[in-house]
């Protein structure tokens, strides 16, 4: 063989290597066909049964911040059309008082989470967030990354917010990671701390869910509201709606790579089958991820979610 010919096996060889590469960390989202974890919404409506009275009324949302990644970031295979990711709290009122779930993060906390040339910031909306903890009936976190928690860690309250405060053990040790100084305030250690094995009634017509895998302390949240609809806040489970419609997984160079720690790839996949399964189930939840910016505008047109926090007075 001449050596035209080595050069052309090399190259062949090399284009093999980088499209099974590219296949492995980028284009591979598969979810098993089945799939052990339960997404079970007859035990979660089962836990709030009895709270028919006081079932919350209405969602609000507030959007901290934005930026965007390349669609095949949040989806594998998904190529590099951008993808706008919110940063969300949310807010549940009705009879009984406000559930907040997540807390936005402060300016410093999001120079550093926010990178792209495109990122956007909300003083205004974070405020609005850290006024509604200080009055709300619960506040909760869908899991310990900074988006979600750092309003936590660095509440400029702690003994307020304590009081009102659920975490799981596994956020509350993620705490340290964000607040100022690295030290926890040592009020928090007060707050209503969970080793959430199963899912659990946080409040009226709201279930929390555990779903460890995108984080050791992921966990998500059932709503029942007044009007008969049932939604379920899937945090960071899935970034996009179609991880769910479809189903699949975010790519293994985000998973593996990107994440600290990394995310649990089998454990996720699991929960995505799953929520896919109850996504195509006669009756099911609307879903909720925290990222998903298009889908969030959708469900504000239909009128399920509505914008700005309600502020009450203390």
């Amino acid at each position: 063989m001449g050596w035209l010919g080595r050069i052309g096996i090399a190259l062949l060889v090399l284009i093999v290597i980088a499209g099974g590469g590219y296949w492995y960390l980028l284009a591979d989202g598969e979810v098993p066909e089945a799939t052990s974890y339960k997404a079970d919404i007859a035990a979660w409506r089962a836990l709030v049964a009895g709270d028919t009275a006081a079932l919350p009324s209405e969602i609000r949302v507030e959007v901290v911040g934005r930026d965007s990644i390349p669609f095949g970031i949040a989806q594998a295979g998904g190529g590099y059309k951008p993808y706008v990711m919110a940063r969300t709290a949310f807010q549940l009122n009705g009879p009984a008082g406000s559930v907040v779930i997540d807390s936005g993060m402060d300016k410093e906390i999001a120079a550093a989470a926010q990178r792209g040339d495109d990122a956007f910031y909300d003083q205004a909306a974070y405020g609005r967030v850290i006024a509604a903890m200080g009055n709300a009936s619960r506040v909760v976190v869908t899991h310990e990354h900074p988006d979600h928690i750092a309003g936590v860690a660095r509440f400029p309250v702690p003994k307020r917010l304590a009081e009102r405060l659920t975490l799981t053990s596994k956020q509350f040790e993620g705490l340290r990671l964000f607040a100022a100084g690295g030290v926890v305030p040592a009020e928090l250690a007060n707050a209503d701390i969970r080793g959430l094995d199963a899912p659990e009634r946080l409040a009226p017509g709201v279930v929390m869910i555990p779903a460890s895998g995108h984080t050791p302390g992921s966990v998500m949240f059932y709503v029942k509201l007044a009007d008969g609809r049932e939604v379920l806040f899937l945090g960071d489970v899935a970034w996009t709606i179609s991880n769910i419609q479809i189903p699949v997984a975010r790519p293994r160079l985000v998973q593996d790579y990107v994440m600290k720690p990394p995310e649990s790839r089998a454990l996720v996949a699991e929960q995505l089958r799953a929520l896919h399964d109850l996504y195509l189930a006669e009756g099911g939840p609307e879903m909720i991820p925290s990222h998903d910016e298009d889908h969030l505008n959708t469900l504000i047109l239909t009128g399920l979610v509505k914008t700005q926090f309600a502020i009450e007075a203390p």
